[in-house]
Parts: structure tokens; C-alpha cells; sequence
């Protein structure tokens, strides 16, 4: 059975904040964290990403961005990726955690999830959906 959740992208401050806040709110019995593969420490979500959450009822000012390492990934039964190389990455340097490290879109269509991290507003919003469908899809697996 799942009782935590890890996910995890770049820089922990885009992608992996909202896929966090997300699953939280589908999984409310879940522990659900994030953290970036090259992230600094406690860096603020990017601004752009804030606003698209508020839009759609998701707080993330209060975030502050975490490094991966892999002690911390050893603390949780499923480690979610936004991208076929961030697994890669993880299985290879770390083949510990091979088995529960799986890409966020492993259920609907295993496409990776662009970093949108100054880019356009239409990749921002594009990458938001993205994540909402597949962790919805996550939920409907989760909670069979």
C-alpha cells in the first residue's frame, strides 16, 4: 500500500510543487512532498506557476524548494518524475530506488511533462493540465 509520495523535477519550483499540491488534495490520506534533482534550497516557486495555481485554487506561496538526494528518496513508498531522463537518472545513480520511481504520466500516456521555468505562458498552462490529468490518474489507480 501507498503511504507516501515524492515528486520530483528540476529545480522544485514549477512542476513538482504543483504535482505535490495536487496529488495532496486528491490523496488527502497520502503524505505527499517534492523536491528538484538541481534544486537550491529554499527557493520560492516560480511566479508565473503561483498565479496559474491561485487560478485554479492551489496555494503555493508558502513553498520552498528541497533537493533530492537519495536518503530522502528512500523515505517514500512511490517517487514520481516529470521526465524520462529525471528517471534515468534516479535508476541509474541510485538503483535502490529503481523500483518505485516512475514517470507522473505513467498512466495516461507516459509523455514526459516540459519544464515550462521562463518560458511562455501557453507551456505554463499546457504543463498545469498535463499534471492535473495525470494526477488524476494516479488517484483512480491509487484509490482502486
Amino acid at each position: 500500500m501507498i503511504t507516501s509520495i515524492l515528486v520530483i523535477c528540476t529545480g522544485n519550483l514549477c512542476r513538482s510543487p504543483v504535482a505535490e499540491r495536487l496529488l495532496a488534495q486528491l490523496l488527502p490520506r497520502i503524505t505527499v512532498h517534492s523536491a528538484g534533482l538541481n534544486a537550491s534550497k529554499g527557493m520560492l516557486a516560480d511566479s508565473v506557476m503561483i498565479e496559474l495555481a491561485e487560478e485554479k485554487g492551489i496555494v503555493l506561496t508558502d513553498h520552498r524548494s528541497k533537493r533530492f538526494t537519495p536518503e530522502k528518496g528512500l523515505e517514500y513508498d512511490l517517487i514520481l518524475v516529470m521526465e524520462t531522463k529525471q528517471a534515468e537518472v534516479i535508476n541509474h545513480q541510485y538503483p535502490q530506488l529503481s523500483g518505485k520511481c516512475h514517470l507522473l504520466t505513467h498512466w495516461n500516456g507516459r509523455a514526459d511533462i516540459p519544464d515550462p521555468y521562463r518560458k511562455s505562458h501557453e507551456l505554463y498552462r499546457m504543463t498545469f493540465q498535463r499534471m492535473m490529468d495525470a494526477t488524476t490518474a494516479w488517484k483512480k489507480v491509487l484509490l482502486f
